[in-house]
């Protein structure tokens, strides 16, 4: 008897747990869909609420403006110009004008060149044993004595000894001894003057430059030179 009675409560129980499921899947789909046939209290439709509508607004319709368009002008015809015949003129014929006669133009007058009473003659210059500048003053019957010889660094100027022929060699001779032993390299000039110093022969004809060659058989070189003087 009491397991019989034992089974009917078990039996029970699993019918309340079915109910309680099936209760719980009622609740489910109510909730989910209100308006499910399963619902006795289904909620009211929602019913279309009308919007007011509002009244259009006012768009301007444009209005084509009529353009004053301009008449167009009449154009004039021109009209012909007269055309004038020129009268032809007299052609002058030119005559042949006279040219002035062109005045010949004289020519300058050259300055004469200083006439020196002596003439220079640079006779040689050669390689020596020692540098010297020698020569000879002669005139229409031969050598000439008393005769001043000027030695300088300068063409008329720069006075280094001045020396009378006669004095040496011969009448007319004279000898200026640069170095007895040797060379002495330089530009120098040699003139004749009168008793007052002033050059009676062409300063720059008396030019003479030594240097340091030492080959005799050179011709440049130039350590001995023979300058001579002629009366005019």
């Amino acid at each position: 008897m009491e397991d019989f009675q034992q089974e009917n409560f078990q039996i029970a129980t699993i019918v309340v747990v079915i109910a309680i499921i099936l209760i719980c899947m009622g609740y489910l789909l109510v909730f989910v869909n209100p308006q499910i046939a399963l619902n006795p209290f289904k909620p009211p439709l929602p019913t279309r609420t009308p919007i007011a509508a509002l009244p259009p607004t006012w768009t301007p319709t444009p209005t084509n403006t009529p353009t004053n368009t301009p008449t167009p002008t009449p154009t004039e015809t021109p009209t012909s110009t007269p055309t004038v015949t020129p009268i032809p003129t007299e052609t002058v014929i030119p005559t042949a004008t006279r040219r002035p006669a062109t005045a010949t133009r004289r020519p300058p007058t050259a300055i004469p060149a200083p006439s020196f009473t002596y003439q220079t003659f640079l006779i040689e210059c050669k390689h020596s044993g020692g540098t010297y500048i020698e020569g000879y003053v002669t005139n229409a019957g031969g050598e000439e004595a008393g005769v001043r010889v000027r030695f300088g660094s300068a063409a008329g100027s720069n006075e280094i000894e001045t020396q009378i022929t006669g004095s040496n060699r011969s009448p007319g001779y004279y000898l200026f001894v640069l170095n007895a032993n040797g060379s002495r390299p330089g530009t120098y000039y040699v003139w004749v003057v009168d008793a007052n110093g002033k050059a009676i022969s062409d300063p720059n004809a008396g030019r003479v430059t030594t240097n340091t060659i030492r080959n005799s058989d050179d011709p440049s070189a130039c350590w001995r030179a023979v300058v001579s003087f002629g009366r005019r």
